[in-house]
């Protein structure tokens, strides 16, 4: 799905030459304007004023124990989130 950004013959000239200037705006390709995600807005939501409140609330005592490693490009987020939980 990302080989296939800024290439599209209706909105470039020359699409599938390298050109760092190219003017990308048109194209919108990576996840902006009408091709954004409908659920994100509910699904940030419903994990930060939700989930996230929930969980700690059942556990009080739970707390980060080292570095939260985080990994990826086209979908980043934390591979590694060591934590500790007295009882």
């Amino acid at each position: 799905m990302f080989s296939s950004s800024c290439r599209d013959e209706a909105h470039f000239q020359n699409p599938d030459a390298y050109d760092l200037t190219r003017d990308t705006g048109p194209a919108i390709p990576f996840g902006a304007g009408p091709h954004f995600c409908a659920g994100a807005a509910a699904s940030r939501c419903l994990v930060a004023r939700h989930a996230v409140p929930a969980a700690l609330a059942a556990l009080p005592n739970l707390r980060l124990d080292g570095t939260p490693i985080f990994k990826g490009w086209a979908f980043r987020g934390p591979t590694q989130l060591p934590v500790a939980w007295d009882i």
